[in-house]
């Protein structure tokens, strides 16, 4: 006959090796709840995507083959009264904003209505130094949220906030390329 000592000593051995597999398996449990939490993450982040590349596509085919958001010198009637359009309200405004969200993987400079816009590309092949982005616009100080993009694929990397300084007489941003992706976006916001 076993004594109490014997018996407590029995249920310890018994339950040591169940207390290591709830440890395990409570272990598991969690990676898995973080791999799960981590795949619906990247799944709203693709959804979220896909919905700004269809909301861009409708602006381009709404903007046709030219393109641009100029000025308008047409019939400024309100259309209920035999005009080409309306006032804009907050959903136009956000339209134009985001036509401000320019990508560049060449030098360019354009000048026009006393403003000019220069970008000098980091890119060697195309006449960069290797290392920096560089954009400059005349007049008004600005900010940019800088990213660089592969053309191909889509992939962003190296998102950066940056604030324009005054260099001669214009205003510069200098975004130094660390992904090496193909091209860079600048989505601006004057101040």
């Amino acid at each position: 006959m076993l004594n109490d000592m014997e018996i407590s000593g029995q249920i310890k051995q018994l339950n040591q090796p169940h207390e290591g597999e709830r440890k395990e398996w409570k272990n598991e449990t969690r990676k898995m709840g973080e791999k799960m939490e981590a795949l619906e993450l990247n799944l709203r982040n693709e959804i979220e995507k896909k919905h700004e590349l269809e909301e861009l596509e409708m602006m381009r085919k709404e903007l046709g083959d030219i393109g641009g958001a100029g000025h308008f010198f047409g019939n400024d009637k309100r259309i209920k009264y035999g005009g080409e359009r309306d006032a804009m309200g907050e959903e136009e405004l956000k339209k134009v904003l985001r036509l401000l969200a320019y990508w560049w993987d060449h030098n360019l400079e354009v000048a026009e209505a006393g403003w000019t816009i220069q970008f000098k590309t980091a890119l060697k092949r195309n006449g960069g130094d290797g290392k920096y982005h560089y954009l400059w616009i005349s007049n008004k100080e600005f900010k940019a949220t800088a990213q660089e993009i592969s053309d191909v694929t889509g992939e962003e990397a190296n998102r950066r906030e940056l604030q324009s300084k005054k260099d001669g007489t214009r205003q510069r941003i200098k975004y130094e390329m660390v992904a090496y992706k193909d091209v860079v976006r600048f989505n601006i916001t004057f101040l």
